[in-house]
C-alpha cells in the first residue's frame, strides 16, 4: 500500500522522506509519477496539490494518507514562515487535510534536538503499521440508550447515507425530507418522498417556518405513521426535530447530518427548537430521533470556514473525556464525540443534571451570537467561549495555568481564534448570560475543575466583566 505524507509547511521535509523510506522499506516517488497501483511506495503531496479535489479523490482508498502536524510555532520554525502565516494556511486547508488523513502523527515541540527526525520517522513507521486500511468501508455505530428501553443508533462512516432505507420504520409510507437548497445532497428513503426546502442560515430557525412547513405537510397528508428526514447541519436538524415533535404531537424523525457541528452535537440527543428575538433556542422540545447518519464524505465539500466552525464543538470534547482528538482520523473524532454525547444523553435526557456539561463554552458563545455584532459562526463563538470558561475557572482557582494553555492549544490546532474583535459592550454581554436557556437562577457557567467539567453558579459580575478582557481584542 502506498503512503502519502501530507501537512502544512515545515511538516514534510526531504530528510524525513529519505529516513522514512529507509525505515519502512519503501521507494520514494513523486506524486505525478505514481501510477495509482498498490506498490509499497512513499510520496509527499504538496499542500497546493492537496487542495485539488481530483488529487484527493485519487488518494482516497488507494494510498494511506498520513498527516504530520504540530503547533503553529513549531511549524513556523521548521519552515521559516511566521506563526501567523501557518495559522492562516491551517484555516484555509483544514478541511482538505482532515478529510484526507487516514492517520495523524504529531511533531514534538523541540524540533531541532539531535535525533528528532529519526524519532519522527520511527513514530511514522508505527503509525503506518497500525493504521486502518484506507480502502476499507469502516462504519462505527454508537447507541443512545435510555433507562426505559428506548434506543437509537448513530452510524458514522463514509457512505452511511445508503443505510437510510433500512432505518425508515416499516409502517411509514411517506418521507418528508427537510433540507436547504445549498446542501445539494440527495437521499433515497425507499418510500414515497417529497422535499421541503427552508431558508439557508440561522434565519430558518423561526416559529413562522414551523407553521409554514406544518401546513405543507398537512396538505400532503403526512400522517403520524410517516417519517420526517432532516438533511443538513444543526439548523436543519433543530428545525426538523421541532417540526417532528409538534406535527400530530409527534412523528418519527431521522437526521442525516452533513456538517461536522451537526454530526458531533446537534443531531444527537433530541434537543430541537427555534430562536426568538430575545435569544437562541428559547422555544423548543426534547424529541429523540429514530436514527442519526453521520456521513463523513459529506464533510469534504464544506466551505473552509463552515468546517473550521464545526471544530469549535469538537474542541469541547477534548475536555469531556475525548482525549487527544487531534491525533486520530476524522471518523474516530466524530465517533468518539458521538459516544461521549450518547453516554451523557442516555443518563440525562432532559438536561436535569449531567447533560449540562455538553454546554461547555456555550454561555459566552450564545451571548456573542445574540448580540450579533461579532461576525461569528456558532463553532467560532464556542471556541472563544471555551477559552473564556477556562480563564474563569483559573481565576476561581479551579484549574491551573497549564490547563488554560491546553484550552488555547486545542482551539488553535483546529484553526480557531480564542478572541473576538469588534466594538464590544461587555455589560451587554454579561446581561445576555442570564438569558441563556441554562440559567435557572443567576448566571450559570459550565467550568472545568478538579472533578471535571460541571455547572457552576457565578454571582460576581465584576469577575465576569474582567475576564472578558482575556478573550477580546
Amino acid at each position: 500500500m502506498p503512503v502519502a505524507l501530507i501537512g502544512l509547511p515545515g511538516a514534510v521535509e526531504p530528510e524525513l522522506n529519505r529516513s522514512l523510506a529507509d525505515r519502512s522499506g519503501r521507494s520514494l516517488v513523486a506524486l505525478d509519477d505514481w501510477p495509482g497501483n498498490d506498490r509499497p511506495l512513499l510520496m509527499s503531496v504538496p499542500l497546493d496539490r492537496l487542495a485539488d479535489s481530483d488529487v484527493r479523490g485519487r488518494l482516497r482508498g488507494r494510498a494511506l494518507a498520513v498527516w504530520i502536524d504540530g503547533a503553529d510555532q513549531a511549524l513556523a520554525r521548521r519552515s521559516g514562515r511566521s506563526p501567523q502565516d501557518i495559522a492562516r494556511l491551517r484555516k484555509r486547508h483544514l478541511v482538505d487535510l482532515t478529510t484526507t488523513a487516514d492517520a495523524i502523527v504529531g511533531l514534538a515541540d523541540d524540533l531541532h534536538g539531535d535525533g528528532a527526525g529519526e524519532d519522527l520517522a520511527g513514530r511514522l513507521v508505527a503509525a503506518i503499521a497500525g493504521a486502518n486500511h484506507p480502502g476499507a468501508s469502516r462504519v462505527v455505530t454508537e447507541t443512545v440508550t435510555f433507562a426505559d428501553g428506548r434506543s437509537y443508533p448513530v452510524h458514522v462512516g463514509r457512505g452511511v447515507i445508503e443505510l437510510l432505507p433500512e432505518l425508515v420504520p416499516d409502517r411509514a409510507k411517506k418521507v418528508a425530507v427537510i433540507t436547504q437548497e445549498s446542501i445539494g445532497l440527495e437521499v433515497d428513503s425507499g418510500r414515497e418522498q417529497r422535499t421541503f426546502l427552508v431558508e439557508d442560515g440561522e434565519r430558518a430557525k423561526r416559529l413562522e417556518e414551523i407553521g409554514r412547513l406544518g401546513s405543507a405537510l398537512a396538505r400532503w397528508e403526512l400522517t403520524r405513521a410517516d417519517v420526517i428526514v432532516s438533511v443538513g447541519g444543526g439548523v436543519v436538524s433543530d428545525l426538523a426535530g421541532f417540526l417532528a415533535a409538534s406535527y400530530h404531537r409527534g412523528v418519527p424523525v431521522i437526521h442525516v447530518s452533513t456538517t461536522l457541528l451537526g454530526q458531533i452535537d446537534a443531531a444527537i440527543g433530541g434537543k430541537c427548537g427555534v430562536n426568538l428575538p430575545e435569544g437562541k433556542n428559547l422555544l423548543g422540545a426534547f424529541w429523540q430521533p429514530t436514527a442519526v447518519l453521520c456521513d463523513i464524505d459529506s464533510l469534504s465539500t464544506l466551505p473552509p470556514r463552515e468546517f473550521v466552525s464545526g471544530m469549535g464543538e469538537l474542541a469541547k470534547y477534548h475536555f469531556l473525556g475525548g482525549g487527544m482528538l487531534d491525533r486520530v482520523p476524522l471518523v474516530d473524532r466524530v465517533a468518539r464525540s458521538a459516544r461521549i454525547k450518547a453516554n451523557v444523553v442516555s443518563g440525562d435526557e432532559r438536561e436535569g443534571g449531567r447533560r449540562a456539561i455538553l454546554n461547555y463554552g456555550h454561555t459566552l458563545a450564545h451571548a456573542l451570537e445574540t448580540a450579533g455584532r461579532y461576525d461569528l459562526r456558532h463553532g467560532e463563538a464556542v471556541a472563544i467561549g471555551l477559552v473564556y470558561a477556562a480563564e474563569l475557572a483559573h481565576r476561581l482557582g479551579r484549574i491551573d495555568a497549564d490547563r488554560v494553555a491546553e484550552h488555547r492549544r486545542v482551539v488553535a490546532r483546529y484553526g480557531l481564534e480564542s478572541t473576538y474583535a469588534g466594538d464590544a459592550d461587555h455589560d451587554e454581554i454579561v446581561d445576555l448570560f442570564q438569558r441563556d436557556k441554562k440559567a435557572i437562577e443567576g448566571t450559570t457557567f459550565v467550568l472545568d475543575g478538579p472533578n471535571g467539567v460541571e455547572p457552576v453558579r457565578i454571582d460576581d459580575r465584576t469577575l465576569l466583566l474582567d475576564t472578558l478582557s482575556c478573550v477580546s481584542r
